[in-house]
């Protein structure tokens, strides 16, 4: 299998410390990993000749030439910033690139425009700036080419309630209602055919009648008028999510001694 070299350039040696210890904790081996900065880079543990002045470093290190111009390397090295370059099989150069992007590598192509370096090769448009370089030998080399794929989930989400609350009003209401009385009168008639005196007469007596009369008695009665019920109702819709994606494209350029229309593949 394939291993590639991934290379990555950081200001901060604090970041590249950390992208390293990052790279151990997820399992990469400690000798895949070199590391190379100012004068105490592994570099030149062997050698007492500085990474510039060695002719082809940076291509043994990498197994072929890298993508940028050495300049570059040897340029960032000697202004304080570090080289870090992780050696690992190519199904894993994903998530070791991802791990470098975390602690903010320079933008190589960036570094090179800004040291006024050409390239010897076409730059890798790997949206990266850990750059995966090929390590199949001096005559072969390889890109590998990423794109994002659109991935639409679901979730629950609370869109407001819905509260029915009872509460209690008072309506004024009338009915008609016929009712009856009764009342006393007194009538006096004069006698005039002769009518004996009866043996009661000249003795005290009473006659008396009750007088009545109806009223309204109020009352009321409780019974149920409507029911008011809550129920939750379900309903399926579509809808059409749109976003965006990345993807990685090539660019061929032939033009060793004459400029040639760059083609895509």
């Amino acid at each position: 299998m394939t291993d590639e070299t991934i290379v990555a350039v950081f200001d901060e040696p604090a970041h590249a410390e950390a992208a390293k210890r990052d790279l151990l904790a997820a399992g990469i081996p400690a000798e895949a990993i070199s590391h190379y900065a100012g004068s105490t880079t592994e570099a030149r543990s062997a050698s007492t000749v500085a990474p510039a002045q060695e002719q082809g470093f940076w291509s043994r290190l990498l197994g072929g030439e890298p993508d940028h111009h050495p300049s570059v390397f040897d340029r960032s090295v000697e202004s304080g910033s570090t080289v870090l370059t992780v050696r690992t099989p190519a199904q894993h150069v994903e998530s070791v690139g991802g791990i470098l992007e975390r602690h903010n590598p320079i933008d190589l192509d960036e570094r090179a425009g800004a040291y006024g370096a050409t390239q010897d090769a076409p730059a890798q448009d790997y949206r990266s700036t850990a750059a995966p370089v090929a390590t199949r030998g001096e005559d072969a080399a390889s890109l590998q080419l990423s794109e994002e794929r659109l991935e639409v989930g679901k979730r629950l989400v609370n869109r407001g309630t819905t509260r029915v609350r009872r509460y209690v009003t008072e309506i004024p209401v009338e009915q008609q209602v016929r009712l009856h009385d009764e009342t006393v009168g007194i009538e006096r008639v004069p006698v005039t055919d002769g009518r004996p005196v009866s043996e009661a007469a000249f003795t005290d007596r009473t006659i008396e009648m009750t007088e009545s009369s109806e009223e309204a008695v109020v009352g009321k009665t409780a019974h149920v008028y409507e029911e008011v019920a809550l129920r939750r109702q379900e309903a399926e819709r579509v809808e059409t999510v749109r976003d965006t994606v990345r993807r990685e494209d090539v660019e061929v350029t032939e033009a060793p001694d004459t400029l040639r229309t760059p083609k895509k593949i």
